[in-house]
């Protein structure tokens, strides 16, 4: 059986701390990060690699910002969405979802000894709107403090999260649905998000500043470990000279003394 490896930050967690990895995200995806930058970078020295964590950590928190600010703008691409479904979604595009939801109402609230199915055939025929069916609905809700509208919106309002979390995961029925609603209204996802983005643009600007932040540092220390290796360069190229200077002057007296005793 084959010996899983682990990359090198397992072994500088003593001389530098534990990863920089908050609950939720991958450790992984960082320990593939470190592991894969000391392959390319080849550490000489301990110096090296503090660089080297330091510019991992400013890596991983820079793709940390990233994923915030997308998370910032698809979330206001979903409460956008929802709002523009809530005002377009036609009474049959959320017809089942009432019925459900009804059902569930009328489960809870009708006597135990009427028929398993009334409740599912009593909102059925209500949503088909049904007058004996609306009239007994309605005493029921009356009886309960609760309105008919009221069950409609969160309807309404259950369905168009749905079909939020669906377009999310790219569902065809969700796509088609929406791109043709949102066509009808002249209105794109981009609009959506613009108008629920400004009120959050200073946390996006935020965002942003950190970003470069973290962008800048893990710059820098990448910079340092190429001076260091020119300077390291540099050095063993004098080093090189100086002992081949060292030779050919040891080979140039050896010669003339080998001239002079002949």
């Amino acid at each position: 059986m084959k010996k899983k490896t682990r990359s090198r930050s397992v072994n500088s967690n003593v001389l530098f701390g534990p990863p920089p990895i908050l609950a939720g995200e991958d450790e992984t995806a960082y320990d593939e990060l470190i592991g894969r930058v000391y392959a390319a970078i080849k550490p000489v020295d301990v110096i090296d690699e503090m660089l080297i964590a330091d510019a991992v950590a400013s890596e991983w928190e820079f793709l940390r910002w990233s994923r915030l600010k997308l998370s910032l703008i698809q979330a206001c691409a979903a409460e956008g969405l929802k709002e523009f479904l809530n005002s377009e979604l036609d009474y049959d595009l959320y017809r089942e979802r009432f019925v459900q939801d009804l059902t569930e109402i009328l489960q809870d609230n009708l006597p135990e000894d009427d028929a398993e199915d009334r409740p599912q055939k009593l909102a059925r025929d209500c949503a088909m709107n049904e007058t004996g069916a609306v009239d007994s609905v309605n005493e029921i809700l009356s009886s309960i403090d609760l309105h008919m509208d009221r069950v409609l919106n969160n309807a309404r309002d259950n369905r168009a999260e749905e079909l939020v979390k669906e377009y999310a995961r790219r569902e065809s029925g969700a796509l088609a649905l929406i791109n043709d609603l949102l066509a009808k209204a002249g209105m794109t996802i981009d609009a959506l998000i613009v108008r629920h983005l400004q009120e959050q643009l200073q946390w996006v600007e935020r965002v942003d500043r950190l970003t470069t932040v973290a962008e800048t540092r893990r710059n820098d220390s990448l910079r340092e470990i190429d001076r260091r290796r020119s300077a390291l360069g540099e050095k063993m190229r004098r080093s090189m000279q100086e002992i081949e200077q060292r030779e050919l002057t040891l080979i140039e007296t050896t010669t003339g003394n080998g001239k002079d005793a002949a």
